[in-house]
């Protein structure tokens, strides 16, 4: 409940003021309040089969050699 008192005291300060700090401070509250505090950052695996082998369908720009 402590924690959703302060979300609503930082929306209520940007409804005062209308200080872009306020509602940027806001959405980043929400974002660690819906994740959770020990959740980490995850990278985009891709579903897409043509990464996972090359198969020939694909034609692949090689960069020219230097030497």
């Amino acid at each position: 409940m402590e924690k959703t008192k302060h979300l609503d005291d930082i929306a209520n300060k940007y409804h005062e003021t209308k200080d872009p700090y306020y509602k940027n401070l806001w959405y980043k509250k929400i974002k660690e309040f819906a994740n959770g505090p020990d959740n980490i950052k995850r990278r985009a695996v891709s579903t897409d089969s043509s990464n996972e082998t090359d198969d020939g369908r694909y034609g692949v720009i090689k960069q020219p050699e230097l030497f």
